[in-house]
């Protein structure tokens, strides 16, 4: 009873730590997460917003979005400056794209999730987004009176911040992986050590008890329990009271039954 006891305990204890380890952990690596996206974010918003100004530069001329000569050469060079990006597109406000890094998309309409991340952002100078197979930058593109005409998208690889996620989550799992195993084992043994006392109290008073059952008013246990009890001292005496006015009635019925017959 006393090992059963003290493990149920400590495994309450040690399942309570782990879980809040665990939890923890998660938010963590979920912090991590979204500071490395960031850092990656701000890296590519140099890149798109670099190439916002050489476009809207040629705007300012006069000329619209469409008619704008030499882009397609610029995003061909970022492309292959920069093993990480996978494509950049460049839309109009319909969502249709104008160009792209891909001749073969030009003219076709990008994402509704790229469009309505646009029109949402309209008064921020970038927005972002992370999709299942990359991440996503985009700034909006506005003409000599301040219109908005359309947006550049840059897609950046997920490679680099997904190794990065699977090498936190080993090194996570690693370390709650010990703390788990160290915690279980100082909650078995601080349990033990702590409630060693009560359960030879409660042997004692088990043991008491049974004293007090036989009447025995100066046994062992009974004396031991009563000088680390004072509470239980007082409750023994008026048990043994009580069972000693028992056995006097049940004696002086006994005489009465005897009398009448």
């Amino acid at each position: 009873m006393k090992l059963g006891f003290s493990y149920r305990i400590a495994l309450v204890l040690a399942l309570t730590l782990v879980a809040g380890t665990a939890l923890t952990s998660v938010l963590s690596l979920h912090k991590f997460e979204r500071v490395l996206a960031d850092l990656l974010t701000s890296r590519f918003e140099l890149v798109t917003n670099d190439l916002r100004q050489q476009i809207e530069t040629q705007m300012d001329l006069g000329l619209t979005l469409a008619s704008l000569e030499n882009v397609n050469d610029e995003l061909e060079v970022l492309l292959r400056d920069d093993e990480q990006i996978l494509s950049i597109e460049v839309f109009d406000e319909s969502g249709s794209v104008l160009f792209s890094t891909d001749p073969s998309f030009i003219g076709d309409l990008v994402s509704e999730d790229w469009v309505f991340e646009w029109q949402v952002n309209r008064g921020k100078s970038s927005w972002s987004m992370l999709e299942i197979d990359a991440g996503v930058v985009g700034v909006g593109l506005q003409n000599n009176l301040n219109q908005d005409v359309g947006a550049v998208v840059l897609r950046y690889s997920r490679e680099f911040l997904d190794q990065s996620l699977n090498q936190q989550v080993e090194r996570l799992l690693f370390v709650g992986g010990v703390i788990a195993i160290v915690m279980t084992l100082l909650s078995l043994l601080g349990c033990a050590f702590v409630l060693r006392r009560y359960f030879q109290d409660w042997k004692i008073m088990r043991e008491a008890l049974e004293e007090i059952r036989r009447e025995k008013h100066d046994g062992s246990s009974l004396m031991e329990a009563g000088d680390r009890h004072p509470e239980f001292k007082a409750f023994s005496a008026v048990a043994l009271d009580a069972l000693v006015s028992i056995d006097s009635a049940t004696k002086d019925l006994r005489s009465l039954d005897e009398e009448s017959e």
